[in-house]
């Protein structure tokens, strides 16, 4: 997710190449995939989707040619995205920075997103750091234990 600060620090160009080549991409993702992590079968062996082995899309291409398609179009976006932010003028990084912490304190708790949580403590362990943006980037997962 994109929010405004980061815009503001990558440049609009570069969050709306990386949004193209997503959803150019996104009807061959597949929402979890229950076969890669479901059951074995009464054999005890995984699928064959869960397996690792090439399989087909319901699109009639295999998986190897859906990665290549996705690294052709999605990769080159998001390195230049990526490059854009670790090469902002630090300058615009701290008042974009300012500028996310003060619509983060200033949003009601039940409406914030666990990454404007994340990005809130990064912050207060590295203020002023990019990095602290790169938490919009990246999947954010909490594990449970167990």
């Amino acid at each position: 997710r994109a929010c405004p600060e980061l815009v503001g620090v990558v440049g609009e160009e570069a969050v709306a190449q990386l949004a193209a080549a997503a959803e150019a991409v996104a009807p061959i993702t597949p929402a979890w995939p229950a076969q890669r992590w479901g059951r074995r079968g009464s054999s005890g062996s995984l699928p064959a989707a869960a397996s690792g082995s090439a399989s087909t899309s319901p699109h009639g291409r295999n998986s190897d040619e859906l990665r290549a398609e996705r690294a052709a179009s999605v990769v080159p976006a998001l390195k230049r995205l990526f490059t854009n932010l670790m090469t902002a003028d630090p300058a615009l990084v701290e008042v974009q920075l300012d500028s996310l912490m003060r619509r983060i304190a200033t949003t009601a708790p039940m409406l914030l997103a666990p990454v404007d949580e994340l990005a809130l403590r990064l912050h207060e362990q590295y203020p002023h750091d990019v990095g602290v943006f790169c938490s919009y980037l990246l999947n954010y997962l909490v594990l449970e234990p167990g």
